[in-house]
């Protein structure tokens, strides 16, 4: 069985926790992408329409023994246990179906179950 670790942060602290995640955890794959918004209880405070937050989401898929010490290590790894520094959340997967299209007989490390 495998979880589904998603977690919203800022930038900067993102970066540094996507890497160590990679090199410390061997994560073959995961999903980051840029997302910007307002808010009243931000940090960064824009003169104008409101406070303006810019945060990286990152959605990593692992084992599910491996899932609480992913999670605690990104949640520390990208200072989310400071005031204001994003959130994380896991999804149990029950099921999941890989897509006939993808061929990994050329990785180096094949995907593992």
């Amino acid at each position: 069985m495998h979880k589904l670790i998603t977690c919203i942060a800022s930038e900067d602290k993102m970066q540094e926790a996507l890497l160590g995640l990679e090199k410390d955890y061997g994560t073959q794959a995961m999903v980051d992408y840029f997302a910007r918004g307002f808010g009243r209880s931000s940090t960064s405070v824009i003169e104008g329409a409101g406070q303006q937050t810019e945060k990286t989401i990152m959605t990593v898929l692992v084992k599910a023994e491996l899932a609480d010490e992913i999670f605690s290590y990104l949640y520390f790894s990208a200072d989310l246990d400071r005031p204001h520094g994003g959130i994380i959340y896991v999804t149990s997967i029950t099921n999941a179906i890989a897509s006939p299209s993808i061929d990994a007989t050329h990785l180096e490390q094949p995907l593992e179950d």
